[in-house]
């Protein structure tokens, strides 16, 4: 179910001629010269260490800093791309691939470019992913995103004129593309999400970064075991999958956001997801590694070749997949400098590995867990079976971190003089059972259970990856926050979930600064010199751009998730008024009666079951954006919801069609019901206090 969303401006060709007049005008009136800086690429440097070296804005400065001009954007869904600088111009992405280009001086948008999409035969991962856009890269005069489904992009930086559209996999299958491309060199690197269906096979793509055609591409599974397979490294991999795995999965593997280029080793390394389905039960049951999911891998750069491969979690049961957190640094280990890739996933160890050889370092825990008592010699895990929920019968199981990750997509950023890591956290447990013989595979329980034992909070941790321990942390009282920046200033920057920027003591983790910006973050800041001065520039809004975005609805308060879109520059002595939060939606009396309450449980499992959640929300309560909250506008009667979900009434605007049986239609529609009047007597109970 979408809303309606039309560019502000009344015609592409139009939009493209204004922005040329605006574009040309900018660029003449803000020579660049050496006062002026670029943040060009996702992280500021192919090694991804989201590090910068300005440090006009300091320990001693930053409680000077202020807004310097905060504009909107012509979008429902909240960015949450790290900003990328170039010649004076801000290049971010959101939903269904839109591109956006505004003058980093003033904020003016100059130009914005919207990809033509027909829903036509999409797969479910088709529609989820057409909302779920993590940034953009830049190479020579492109500007290049994900459409949201299985296209790339490439437009020209001065006009947002297209250049050229690559499909590297298909939406008709269980594919979609949700990260920002990656550049090394004159390629553009690109892997896939399969939506943890199970159904497809993932892989990498290298594509020509002047035409978009692809040179290499390197499968992260093995293919069908019943056919000669594609590589002799191929035919390695399928037997560790165990006996007669293809029947019941194609292993996934999807890369769907963690790729780092190293220019100096020419080495691509990839963080490949976990296996699907998601609970062992339900794979081979004699499977070894299952590589080379859950692992990180090192390619040649040039040609795709395997390297090496590093396991992180052998007969992974909990979606710690490793395709979050990777960035390339030199380290002095034995009294000598050496090239490391630093991987934080989601199963809350942090890892040192040999960026030559791929041999495990050094590594530790960042957080708090129960599925393992710590890493052995080789950085193998050391499991803790109470953890293992397949193996428990039908009782529940408690696990940290929760299948969400102790961290998601959200970036790590390094500080090279204090060689420490800084990691955005989240402690959000799980209450997990498995049901072999249901089609949701496991049932979760996020947040708390109950118990305050496991109530769910934010971190921000310093972890030293030399000594494989934690410096700091600094606690948040909700999990699901922004990314990270770290300047030579001696300073982190960090948004929140409740709507503030803050900057931290790199050393300390002591609070230096803090303002409230009108809206959830979820994007990691930049920092470039602009005039001279150093703006820090982030994205505000809902992070509804996000798959995680649904997770706001729980975690942050309803003003700062439901606001408008926006990009903020900060500097100092900066007096511009800061925006204000959005204004609360209510929500209606249902128009209808409670149902049964087996009714409603078994819509509370289908909800789950058929993905509702993904796109609205873990009780139908989207976060502010073109996906509807189910809540505060439910639909109109039965009839209508009926239309909508089981006939494919609005498949042609992003909400596909599911061929249910009636009576799970109406299991679905009285847990709508139920999920509203629960909203509707906690907003009067609040509103009679």
């Amino acid at each position: 179910m979408t809303k309606d969303w039309k560019p502000a401006m009344a015609s592409r060709s139009r939009a493209r001629r204004l922005a040329v007049v605006l574009l040309a005008a900018a660029c003449s009136s803000n020579a660049r010269g050496p006062a002026d800086s670029d943040w060009e690429l996702l992280g500021n440097s192919s090694e991804m260490q989201h590090h910068s070296a300005l440090d006009g804005i300091d320990r001693t400065s930053v409680a000077r800093l202020g807004l310097a001009w905060a504009t909107d954007m012509p979008t429902l869904d909240g960015m949450v791309g790290n900003p990328l600088v170039k010649n004076g111009v801000i290049f971010q992405s959101g939903a269904l691939g839109r591109i956006y280009a505004n003058d980093v001086r003033t904020g003016k948008l100059l130009w914005s470019f919207e990809p033509e999409h027909d829903f036509t035969g999409r797969s479910f991962v088709g529609y989820w992913g057409s909302r779920i856009n993590r940034g953009v890269a830049l190479w020579n005069d492109l500007v290049i995103a994900s459409a949201g489904d299985c296209r790339l992009n490439a437009v020209e930086q001065m006009t947002g004129k297209l250049r050229w559209v690559a499909q590297p996999c298909d939406s008709e299958d269980a594919y979609a593309i949700t990260a920002a491309p990656r550049v090394g060199g004159d390629l553009i690197f690109t892997g896939n999400a399969c939506g943890d269906s199970g159904a497809t096979r993932g892989y990498v793509d290298a594509l020509d970064a002047r035409t978009g055609e692809r040179r290499w591409r390197f499968y992260t599974v093995p293919g069908d075991p019943a056919r000669p397979q594609d590589s002799d490294l191929h035919e390695m991999t399928a037997r560790t999958w165990g006996t007669g795995w293809y029947s019941k999965t194609k292993g996934c593997g999807s890369v769907w956001d963690a790729i780092t280029y190293d220019p100096v080793l020419k080495q691509l390394y990839i963080g490949v997801g976990g296996p699907a389905p998601m609970n062992p039960a339900q794979r081979a049951p004699d499977a070894g590694d299952e590589l080379f999911t859950s692992s990180v891998v090192a390619l040649n750069a040039e040609t795709g070749e395997y390297r090496w491969h590093f396991k992180q979690v052998p007969n992974d049961g909990w979606n710690y997949d490793a395709s979050v957190g990777l960035m390339v640094a030199e380290l002095p280990l034995g009294g000598t400098p050496r090239r490391v890739v630093i991987s934080v996933p989601k199963n809350g160890f942090a890892y040192v590995l040999d960026a030559a050889s791929g041999e495990f370092v050094s590594g530790g825990a960042y957080t708090a867990m129960n599925w393992a008592k710590g890493l052995d010699a080789k950085g193998r895990p050391v499991f803790d079976p109470a953890a293992r929920y397949w193996q428990q019968g039908r009782g529940r199981t408690v696990v940290l971190p929760s299948p969400i990750g102790a961290h998601g997509w959200e970036a790590i950023a390094f500080s090279p003089a204090e060689r420490l890591v800084y990691i955005p956290t989240m402690v959000i447990p799980a209450a997990i059972e498995s049901r072999p013989e249901s089609r949701v595979e496991v049932d979760y329980y996020y947040g708390s259970s109950g118990d305050s034992a496991w109530n769910a909070y934010g971190e921000l941790v310093a972890w030293d990856p030399l000594s494989g321990s934690v410096r700091w942390r600094r606690r948040h009282p909700l999990p699901v926050n922004g990314g990270l920046l770290h300047t030579a200033g001696g300073l982190v920057f960090q948004g929140t979930a409740s709507g503030e920027l803050e900057a931290l003591d790199a050393a300390t983790g002591a609070l230096l600064w803090s303002r409230p910006v009108g809206g959830s973050i979820r994007a990691a800041p930049s920092t470039v010199l602009a005039e001279g001065e150093q703006l820090i520039l982030v994205a505000t809004g809902s992070g509804s751009s996000a798959a995680t975005a649904s997770w706001l609805s729980k975690y942050s308060s309803a003003g700062r998730r439901w606001t408008q879109a926006r990009l903020l520059a900060f500097k100092l002595d900066g007096t511009a008024a800061i925006p204000e939060d959005g204004s609360l939606t209510l929500v209606p009396e249902p128009s209808e009666p409670r149902m049964e309450r087996a009714l409603v449980a078994r819509g509370r499992v289908l909800f789950e079951a058929n993905e509702c959640h993904a796109c609205h929300g873990l009780s139908g309560d989207a976060v502010h954006g073109a996906i509807p909250n189910l809540l505060t506008a439910p639909p109109p009667s039965f009839e209508a919801f009926q239309s909508i979900v089981q006939d494919g009434a609005l498949a042609v605007r992003g909400m596909p069609q599911f061929p249910l049986a009636d009576e799970d239609v109406r299991a679905l529609y009285a847990f709508v019901i139920e999920s509203g009047w629960n909203a509707y007597e906690a907003q009067r109970g609040s509103e009679e206090r």
